[in-house]
């Protein structure tokens, strides 16, 4: 018979200390890059614009890659783990590196940009879709790998409130007049988190989850599979639209409260309303996170996914039309978007794992790695379309960095990418989850198929191995898997 080893509760935060690593750099970056670039480091919003789309592309590119490398990957730690640390130091000094500005003139500046932005992005990818992956493997029990997906994410959303919070007041104190030794300095100590994050996040975990045989067939092969996968595709589609939502509503939030809120007006009061709205998202994200939790574990994931996104869609409309300076709405409505917004997330990453088990189950052949990939890239250029777009508008809507009154075009335009333009992709997602198929039915039949699979692999082999103990292998053992194999 096969059993599954639940989870304990401190491997579940070690796996979302994984995510929270990758998330303190990522929020900062999706929090405040394009406002750095444009009012700290000197770029035009549409050269920073036309750098999100080429360096975000050329970084999704690389995700498949990596993860067709990672499925290949073969290590006593197991195939993905180790990623972790390999690149983890890389990529808190790339963080720092993109958020300093180089005394350089206009054209070496944007050069140095793309260079360190890029190279950021890519060491992102070669720890985030390991990180990814294994969050397919850690368990095979579906409800016991949401749940997993729960801590990461309020775990992910705690990081990020440090980011909002800590951000600015941190740029003020150590740069002073100084911002830009100020973003420097900050990312310094987001990096040294980062690190310490991700050692935790090696250490703790385990891949329990082994193809019943090594994947050495070829790569165009394994690009068919994912490709002919239904639901891996449908997954992807919601991953891009999921990411351009988020992205898009970041980017603009600077712009929204620092000169429709604050009208422009630079000083310690306006600091600290800045963090206050950036982290009112935030803590909603956190609560989203742990409610969603609960509520997997009541109700069917597929319509709370559905009606958490049609709600995402009212709010949107509802907070486009209210003035920004109506704090004590405006705020509360801010923190419902990043309430319903996270809380979705955990069911949206457990799709992922799901179409990459619906793939074996129907083509009898795992490819964990570039499953998670794939919708990474779905993710990278829903960013990157994203960024392009927050960049491309606030040029044609006549956005000017420091004039503390901006048009009325310039005015409506940053509330419309803030709201509506993410209701737009919440309402494609809601459109989207009628043609998932992989509810929870289904899933226990096709986990219960695997599990057979695997058992009659493991008799297979017992009945051709020279010594027998006289117990059956079970796929799934009581430290995690032999990983020294």
């Amino acid at each position: 018979m096969n059993t599954v080893r639940k989870l304990s509760v401190a491997e579940k935060i070690g796996f979302g200390m994984g995510d929270a690593a990758c998330g303190i750099v990522y929020s900062s970056v999706t929090m405040f890059l394009t406002y750095f670039y444009t009012d700290i480091y000197g770029l035009s919003a549409a050269a920073v614009g036309v750098m999100f789309l080429v360096t975000r592309i050329l970084d999704a590119v690389t995700d498949p890659l990596t993860g067709l490398v990672a499925d290949r990957v073969r290590t006593r730690w197991g195939h993905f783990r180790p990623w972790l640390i390999w690149f983890a130091i890389p990529y808190a000094v790339l963080a720092v590196l993109t958020f300093t500005t180089p005394d350089f003139g206009q054209s070496g500046k944007l050069l140095y940009a793309y260079i360190t932005y890029t190279l950021l992005m890519l060491c992102y990818t070669f720890i985030n879709i390991p990180y990814c992956a294994l969050g397919g493997v850690i368990t095979a029990d579906e409800k016991d790998r949401l749940s997993a997906q729960s801590y990461r994410f309020t775990i992910s959303s705690l990081a990020g409130l440090v980011v909002s919070v800590a951000t600015l007041f941190l740029v003020d104190w150590l740069g002073k007049e100084n911002k830009q030794f100020g973003f420097q300095a900050t990312m310094a100590i987001m990096g040294t988190l980062a690190v310490i994050m991700l050692f935790y996040c090696f250490f703790s975990t385990s891949e329990r989850i082994r193809p019943g045989t090594e994947n050495n067939g070829s790569v165009m092969e394994d690009l068919r599979i994912l490709l002919a996968n239904d639901q891996w595709r449908i997954v992807a589609i919601i991953t891009f639209f999921s990411s351009m939502a988020g992205v898009m509503r970041s980017a603009a939030t600077l712009y929204y409260a620092t000169y429709l809120m604050l009208g422009g007006v630079e000083s310690a009061a306006g600091t600290a309303m800045k963090s206050a709205f950036v982290s009112t998202s935030v803590v909603g994200t956190i609560i989203g996170s742990i409610v969603a939790g609960y509520l997997a574990q009541r109700y069917r994931a597929v319509s709370l996914f559905k009606n958490i996104n049609l709600l995402l869609v009212l709010i949107g409309v509802v907070m486009f039309f209210i003035p920004p300076n109506w704090l004590v709405v405006v705020f509360p409505l801010y923190f419902l978007v990043g309430f319903f917004h996270q809380m979705y997330q955990p069911f949206k990453w457990n799709m992922m794992a799901n179409a990459a088990d619906y793939g074996e189950w129907k083509f009898g052949r795992r490819i964990t790695g570039l499953s998670f990939s794939g919708n990474l890239f779905a993710l990278k250029m829903g960013m990157a379309v994203a960024g392009a777009f927050v960049g491309f508008s606030l040029g044609w809507f006549g956005y000017q960095a420091g004039v503390p009154t901006q048009t009325s075009l310039a005015t409506h335009g940053i509330i419309g990418l803030l709201t509506i333009g993410p209701s737009l992709s919440y309402l494609i997602l809601y459109g989207l989850a009628y043609f998932y198929k992989l509810d929870d039915k289904m899933m226990s039949q096709i986990q219960y198929d695997l599990a057979q699979r695997q058992n009659d692999i493991n008799e297979t082999a017992d009945e051709h191995s020279p010594v027998t103990t006289g117990s059956t292998p079970q796929p799934l053992t009581a430290n995690g898997g032999n990983h020294h194999a």
